[in-house]
């Protein structure tokens, strides 16, 4: 109960600065939504017992309940359910549900969704596929087997759990934000807590994330940063240090071209000392009229936990291109090489992919 009170109360304080207040008119919810398809085929080294030339299909399909209404006071009070539309592998089938105010004072939300480290982040520009979707087609797992460890992501945007988030205003290009989590309920590493934990100190809990961003424009130079962090609670028993990540971004765009990257280290992982990993990604694009197109190199580096120095390595460029069809109509594709590497108990192997991905995506 105290964890749903957390959100809520939030709510109605942000409600209060200004009451009292009408509706001026009832919410009315709005159907929007995203259907990506993508059809791939990739070579991969063999293995003993694994003899890989892989075609797939990789589907993402969400559809999107939103409104909005302005009350007498000027505040807007809105909410935004996303439902997953395809087959999920857990019982969950919402990917973000959270209601918010906004105001001259900024924008307070409560529900379930990702932390202000991925909503104010700045990555390398991706067009068409982004890098986690190229990389779900290469399994190096597989062959290096299941220690095997990697990372593709710089932010934390698997992380969505339920939380209270507050958004400032743009002053002068920039903006802070902060959120609080009591029980996350997604993925730092290989760090996982439930969402329906009865108590919450025999898990990691209280996950806070504070970041700042500029988004600014000189000269018709368009320039976007973030600088980020984030800390989790460790458990009261077991003798575990806490979990924090610090990621950073940078893009710069002139006429058409963008180049830019990003950074995101784990520190202490699962909550042991001096477990850390790393993620980065770097990457120049150029988008014309209907046409886009960006190369990007991934870097990943993932302490395991065990005896001696194991850790699991990725690299991965990828050319990325889209062309806007129509109004929300996008055909996508990229041609990627990926190199998983595996260095544990004295053994050094390491195994290869290449592959094309073309894809559909719909927004409506």
């Amino acid at each position: 109960m105290k964890k749903v009170l957390l959100g809520t109360s939030a709510l109605i304080a942000a409600g209060l600065l200004a009451a009292p207040a009408s509706a001026a008119e009832k919410i009315k919810l709005g159907l929007g939504g995203k259907m990506e398809q993508y059809f791939g085929v990739v070579s991969q080294d063999d293995a003993p017992g694994y003899d890989p030339t892989l075609t797939g299909i990789n589907t993402d399909t969400e559809v999107y309940f939103s409104g909005a209404t302005t009350l007498d006071n000027g505040l807007t009070v809105g909410a935004m359910i996303q439902l997953e539309a395809q087959t999920n592998a857990t019982a969950e089938n919402a990917d973000e549900q959270y209601a918010y105010i906004e105001g001259a004072f900024g924008r307070v939300m409560a529900g379930q969704m990702d932390g202000v480290l991925t909503r104010l982040a700045h990555e390398a520009p991706q067009y068409g596929l982004a890098d986690d979707d190229v990389a779900a087609f290469f399994n190096p797992a597989a062959a290096l087997g299941g220690g095997y460890a990697r990372l593709v992501d710089t932010t934390l945007q698997s992380s969505d759990g339920a939380a209270v988030s507050y958004i400032s205003p743009s002053l002068a290009g920039f903006s802070v934000g902060a959120t609080f989590m009591p029980n996350p309920g997604g993925a730092i590493g290989n760090t996982v807590s439930s969402a329906l934990q009865a108590d919450s100190e025999d898990d990691f809990h209280n996950q806070w994330e504070a970041a700042v961003a500029y988004n600014g424009e000189f000269s018709g130079v368009q320039i976007g940063a973030d600088l980020a962090y984030m800390q989790q609670s460790a458990p009261d028993a077991g003798n575990l240090e806490d979990p924090s990540a610090w990621r950073a971004g940078l893009i710069v765009g002139y006429a058409g071209f963008q180049v830019g990257g990003s950074y995101l280290t784990l520190q202490d992982r699962n909550g042991v000392d001096g477990l850390d990993s790393n993620v980065w990604n770097a990457g120049i694009g150029y988008k014309t009229g209907p046409y886009g197109v960006s190369l990007v190199y991934l870097q990943s580096d993932v302490e395991l936990a065990g005896a001696g120095n194991d850790d699991a390595e990725y690299r991965q460029w990828s050319l990325h291109g889209s062309y806007a069809m129509g109004p929300g109509v996008t055909l996508a594709a990229v041609l990627f090489h990926g190199t998983g590497e595996l260095d544990a108990a004295g053994a050094d192997n390491d195994t290869d992919a290449t592959g094309g991905i073309v894809g559909l995506q719909l927004s409506f």
